[in-house]
């Protein structure tokens, strides 16, 4: 990024470049990256869902859950309307397909939430899901979603 200039006054960002320029802004942090790294970044979460993408019947359970509206296919990625909802659809294909050998208690399988997290394009789907375990996030529409796996 040698010979690019960032001005920043308030909430006001100048960038002068002759190539391309990505910019991240979240709760006042700025990202500043080359295009070939927001490729490798691409590429690196399509790999991590790739366990996820190259199995057909997971595959035909999302398009059902794009069907019925709780999410939408955005380029390779499907983003969810309620990440609630996002995080029981994990739980339970990570059930179906036995995605995780680890076990919680010796019991039921931990759900391995990096593939989905990179196929959703969401962070911290494990907190929504234990908030949604605690009663301190409701899900609406559950049992919808469990008719997806029926």
């Amino acid at each position: 990024m040698a010979g690019n200039t960032i001005n920043v006054q308030g909430n006001y960002i100048d960038v002068h470049d002759n190539e391309v320029v990505n910019l991240n802004i979240d709760k006042a942090s700025v990202q500043v990256q080359d295009n070939e790294k927001a490729g490798n970044q691409d590429d690196e979460l399509k790999e991590r869902a790739l366990v996820l993408t190259e199995n057909e019947d997971f595959m035909r359970i999302l398009q059902k859950a794009v069907e019925a509206g709780f999410c939408t296919r955005d380029g390779w990625q499907y983003k969810w309307g309620v990440k609630v909802e996002a995080a029981y659809f994990a739980s339970l294909a990570n059930e179906r397909f036995n995605l995780s050998k680890r076990k919680i208690n010796g019991k039921k399988p931990a759900v391995t939430w990096i593939p989905f997290e990179a196929l959703f394009g969401l962070k911290d789907l494990r907190t929504a899901f234990n908030d949604y375990k605690q009663c301190k996030t409701t899900l609406v529409r559950e049992e919808e979603i469990d008719k997806l796996f029926g």
